[in-house]
């Protein structure tokens, strides 16, 4: 009896670890989302795309329509850029059926932060790239010291694939300073 349940255990120990070994994909995943906070959704939109090929993996974020007042005294946003890769060690990526599972960690002017996210992908082809995106969930953990207080933020995905988004102000660019 003790063999039967040693060997269900090494069996169930194998099947996990074979679960684990799932190979991230090559993929080009993109989702624009808002952030969700005390129930409301902020205004401004952040482009998330997580690209991997053969097991590293970038996490590139653009946030926009954050509006502030500018220089000139007219409301615009500066659009904010953030990587995170593999490689650099900011990032983790692994394989759970059709989702990748990501972990951003980091830490700005702000505070240390967390981004949990979850990219569920249609199965592409064989020899395809993962590339149509069905499902997206995900947020963040913020230790601010600015606020001194830890802040959690949710990710609400835009729910159609392509569409225009009015912006509520506009863009403040970088050019030669003479």
């Amino acid at each position: 009896m003790l063999l039967h349940i040693v060997a269900g255990i090494g069996i169930l120990i194998a099947a996990a670890m074979a679960e684990a070994q799932v190979p991230v994909p090559n993929a080009s995943l993109r989702v624009t989302v808002q952030q969700k906070d005390e129930g409301k959704v902020a205004p401004g939109f952040h482009v998330l795309e997580l690209s991997c090929w053969d097991g590293a993996c970038s996490l590139s974020t653009v946030s926009l329509n954050k509006c502030g007042t500018s220089g000139s005294g007219r409301p615009a946003f500066y659009p904010k850029v953030q990587y995170a890769t593999t490689w650099g060690k900011s990032l983790r990526v692994h394989n759970e059926g059709n989702t990748l599972v990501v972990q951003e960690t980091g830490a700005d002017i702000g505070g240390d932060y967390v981004n949990n996210l979850r990219f569920t992908y249609d199965r592409p082809r064989e020899g395809s790239i993962a590339s149509r995106l069905i499902g997206f969930s995900g947020g963040f953990v913020k230790n601010s010291v600015i606020l001194q207080r830890t802040l959690t933020v949710q990710y609400v995905p835009l729910q159609h694939a392509h569409q225009v988004v009015t912006l509520d102000c506009g863009v403040l660019l970088p050019g030669l300073d003479k």
